[in-house]
């Protein structure tokens, strides 16, 4: 969700809270960060008419914590962003010598 990257928001900064906690080794809530995030201001405008381009569905998708198994990497490739996705790299097991 977000607010393009201009202001920060509530939605944002849970999300980089729990991160860090996982970071850290330490689980989390993602049910608290979901009752948190929809009891503010910023889901209200998926709602909105005036704004056919943003999608009621995608709350529900982007409040689902841990649905997917990877990320999201953007960068710019001859000035347009460029998404693709990034999962963790392999751990080759060690062989014994």
């Amino acid at each position: 969700m977000g607010d393009n990257g201009v202001n920060r928001t509530d939605e944002d900064e849970l999300c980089a809270i729990h991160l860090r906690n996982r970071l850290e080794g330490r689980p989390g809530d993602p049910e608290a960060i979901r009752r948190l995030i929809l009891s503010g201001g910023a889901v209200g405008r998926f709602q909105d008419p005036a704004r056919p381009y943003l999608h009621p569905e995608d709350v529900d998708i982007a409040l689902d914590i841990n649905r997917f198994d990877f990320a999201v990497r953007v960068e710019l490739e001859k000035g347009r962003p460029v998404a693709r996705i990034e999962t963790p790299a392999v751990t080759m097991p060690k062989l014994p010598i």
